[in-house]
């Protein structure tokens, strides 16, 4: 947030040397800055299987095994189901892991690579490649390669920088919820690169992950260019690990071209549950701001008129929202209890800080106010959720079915394909949504044509298009 050129050129002048000063110097294997982000810095973390291929196919760091930690499989296990049959004696020799490796010639820097390999088989079932892989607890060793690798220099480029005279706390939200949001920027495939590169290592230098950005469809990924030096990145995940029904959509929020916030809404028709993480040095100052320019995105791009944020948010296991009094944070800015009991509540405590300017909601009371989710409403009517299609499968799949899941499944999309008219479906995603869809409107009767037909698209678009999934769960729930 710099006030003027000369102010950020001599802070980038300033990292240039601290950056310098530890490619050459031996403090970089220092244990005070592992995980420090710093140029050239070792980091020590714990990652998916998806996120450490990513990794090492990349070419700005080199990973090396650090430690093995609360296993639940030994290394032995995983290898005598993926090892050629006449090397498989060796994983009953009673080695441990890093016996295991040595024996199989495998030198520090190949046997990342050599793990990653062997998992290969089980490409077509990545959730048991991720139960198999996080159950050896392997931690690594980062190692940079270069400068790139850091927090400092892990940025997007920008032509024309955003100076700052001052921080923006009041502003009118409605208007800024409202105001038209810009096409999504038409980039370059390098520059669309650079961008993917920059969301990925965001978290890994903060030693974070999130389904999003792990298993991201690259075909989803948009970046929409705003006010005050704020880029939004936002994307989808590859079939294979969508949510059902619901599409789970990523955020980055770049400012000035370096990452400053991420996380994530779980969209369905006009509503979705929305999550912020704003980097440790971006707190505080323009957070408001940051959250209302990415409510602006998500409203416009999905066409969402109800937000809600979970209680963790604001301070459910959660020490440090009750003690910022995070609740606060998120009632300025307009969302409110979803409990009546706790709404009114709230009502008072707003009287009674406006009475008294000294007045500090109580831990008890911010505490209370965990107990339910808060909501941004454009609009006041109800909005079908995730959860009154799944109560009602759940149902069906009990009384009709007699609890017998695979027959619910097979039945109801029998009489689904009867219906519409849709052919059977072959590819696992297209499987996959049909039997939702399928028991979506068995459980909910679903008989009108219309509706029928736009579950039927769903089929094929929901796996590869979440902008289009949403414009037909949108007309689905469209009052006639």
């Amino acid at each position: 947030m710099p006030p003027n050129k000369n102010v950020l050129l001599a802070a980038q002048n300033e990292m240039g040397r601290v950056s310098r000063f530890l490619a050459s110097s031996v403090r970089r294997s220092d244990p005070c800055l592992i995980n420090s982000g710093l140029p050239f810095t070792t980091q020590v973390s714990k990652f998916s299987h998806d996120l450490i291929t990513c990794l090492v196919d990349g070419q700005a760091c080199r990973l090396e095994i650090d430690r093995f930690e609360d296993a639940a499989f030994d290394l032995n296990q995983i290898l005598a189901t993926t090892l050629p049959t006449l090397e498989r004696s060796v994983t009953t020799s009673g080695y441990t892991n890093e016996e295991l490796l040595h024996e199989l010639g495998l030198r520090k820097g190949d046997e990342v690579p050599f793990l990653l390999n062997e998992l290969k088989a089980l490409n077509e079932r990545p959730r048991v490649t991720d139960l198999l892989f996080d159950g050896l607890g392997m931690y690594l060793k980062i190692l940079p390669k270069n400068r790139t690798f850091s927090r400092a220099y892990n940025v997007v480029p920008v032509v024309n920088p955003f100076f700052h005279d001052g921080i923006l706390k009041e502003f009118d939200q409605r208007e800024l919820l409202d105001r038209a949001l810009p096409k999504a920027s038409d980039h370059s495939s390098a520059t669309k690169s650079q961008f993917i590169r920059a969301v990925k290592l965001a978290l890994v230098l903060t030693d974070r992950e999130t389904d999003p950005v792990t298993y991201m469809d690259e075909r989803t990924f948009r970046v929409y260019e705003l006010e005050r030096g704020i880029t939004i990145a936002i994307y989808g995940m590859v079939p294979s690990r969508q949510m059902p029904l619901e599409s789970y959509i990523g955020y980055t929020l770049f400012k000035n071209g370096y990452p400053a916030a991420y996380g994530g809404a779980w969209v369905f028709g006009e509503r979705a549950d929305f999550g912020i993480n704003i980097f440790e040095p971006f707190r505080g100052g323009e957070s408001g701001y940051l959250m209302c320019q990415l409510l602006r995105v998500f409203r416009q791009v999905f066409n969402v008129e109800h937000f809600e944020i979970e209680p963790y948010q604001f301070g459910l296991d959660n020490p440090d929202g009750i003690a910022t009094g995070a609740f606060w944070f998120y009632h300025k800015h307009g969302f409110r209890p979803i409990d009546k009991e706790l709404l009114k509540l709230s009502e008072k405590e707003v009287v009674r800080r406006k009475k008294n300017k000294g007045h500090r909601t109580s831990s008890a009371t911010l505490t209370r106010f965990t107990e339910s989710n808060m909501a941004l409403t454009m609009k006041k009517d109800q909005r079908t959720g995730v959860y009154d299609i799944t109560n009602k499968v759940k149902r069906l799949i009990r009384a009709t079915y007699k609890g017998n899941r695979t027959h619910a499944e097979a039945e109801s999309a029998k009489k689904f394909l009867k219906r519409t008219g849709l052919r059977p479906v072959h590819g696992p995603d297209e499987i996959r949504v049909l039997q939702e869809v399928a028991l979506w409107a068995e459980a909910l009767r679903v008989t009108d044509a219309r509706k029928l037909a736009l579950l039927k698209r769903m089929v094929t678009i929901k796996p590869i298009d979440p902008y289009g999934y949403q414009e037909l769960l949108l007309r689905f729930f469209k009052k006639v």
